[in-house]
């Protein structure tokens, strides 16, 4: 059996209409994850951190890039040696010959530069993944003794924030779930 479009949304409606009546005791309250986030003291002392992780992961690819950066330098002037046809033959193949083991020394140390950035870069984004799990659960724990301690059934968050990874922060047993309902309705007669 096949259900339109208007008998489907009367299933729904006739199942919503059965909890209204115990739906008008039910307590209802919002919360502002972002905002609690933002304003949490610890917020800021872990952001602090996340920050100095990045500086000092920052201070070590630097220190990587100047010896890149010294022995690109180095290559230039081993090339014009290598070119200068003023000079003795000797010279310029002992240039040539530096030039191609520092040029190798050089691709080495370019892989070495952009393994340490990516491990540098995701060591701080999993810091700072950790971080904020760990801040949203501490502000899901206050949230939870909140509204236990003041009889709320039921808690949006209003700022949907993705890191709470749910809209509905709290469900108390008042409040009716009608997912097996709408699912039995949509699924009937297949």
């Amino acid at each position: 059996m096949k259900l339109s479009l208007p008998t489907l949304f009367c299933a729904i409606g006739l199942a919503l209409t059965s909890v209204t009546a115990s739906a008008q005791d039910i307590k209802i309250a919002v919360v502002d994850m972002q905002e609690a986030l933002n304003q949490y003291y610890k917020t800021e002392i872990e952001v602090k951190k996340i920050n100095e992780l990045a500086d000092e992961k920052r201070a070590n690819l630097d220190e990587r890039q100047a010896v890149y950066q010294k022995m690109t330098s180095e290559m230039a002037e081993l090339d014009k040696v290598f070119r200068d046809t003023s000079l003795a033959e000797e010279k310029r193949k002992g240039a040539m010959e530096k030039l191609q083991a520092l040029a190798a020394e050089r691709q080495a140390k370019a892989k070495e530069i952009a393994d340490a950035q990516r491990k540098a870069a995701s060591e701080v984004n999993t810091a700072r993944t950790e971080m904020e799990a760990t801040l949203v659960a501490e502000i899901k724990t206050t949230v939870n003794t909140i509204v236990e301690s003041q009889g709320l059934d039921l808690i949006f968050d209003k700022s949907f924030l993705p890191k709470a990874n749910k809209a509905i922060l709290y469900t108390s047993e008042k409040v009716t779930d009608l997912t097996a309902d709408v699912v039995g309705t949509l699924n009937a007669g297949q």
